[in-house]
């Protein structure tokens, strides 16, 4: 996917959030809940707000400084803006789009794709694997626990092969 594309998609993304919603808990706005309740927010521990989302969710949230949890072994789709902390744990499965200032943890067995708009830095612990697409213009993302393969085009790979 190209970086024009991605960042079309983000575009959309922002401009969708700000026509619907679900439900609202601090700085954090639900946008998309499914299942119905699925997603919860409450005040933050290492951010502002903590939004988690149990196994088998799509949970899109917009705001700053966001603690976001995938709970449960399955998978979550998870969005937020800048300075947001993300967590995929256990042999979850999580596709990210996260903005400038992003961490994102895949411990465990997790498998990512995330797509970084702006610096972010991508914790691999365990066996988890990950593609990661630095796609903002000048984004630099930072990477522990792993030696990515440079795909071209921005894209990294961690313990995967590259996409085609």
């Amino acid at each position: 996917m190209s970086r024009s594309n991605i960042f079309r998609g983000a575009v959309w993304l922002v401009l969708a959030f700000q026509v619907t919603g679900c439900d609202r808990e601090g700085d954090a706005q639900i946008y998309e809940c499914t299942p119905e309740g699925a997603c919860s927010c409450e005040p933050g521990v290492e951010r502002t707000t903590r939004c988690t989302c149990v196994g088998g969710s799509d949970c899109v949230v917009e705001g700053d400084s966001i603690e976001f949890l995938c709970e449960g072994n399955a998978a979550c789709g998870l969005t937020c803006g800048t300075t947001c902390l993300i967590t995929c744990p256990g042999t979850t499965s999580c596709s990210v789009l996260a903005g400038d200032d992003a961490v994102v943890v895949c411990p465990g067995t997790a498998t990512c794709d995330i797509t970084c708009l702006g610096d972010c830095s991508v914790s691999m612990d365990g066996a988890s694997r990950a593609v990661v697409h630095c796609a903002g213009d000048g984004a630099a993302c930072e990477f522990s626990g792993c030696s990515p393969t440079d795909c071209g085009d921005g894209v990294h790979a961690c313990r995967t092969a590259c996409p085609e």
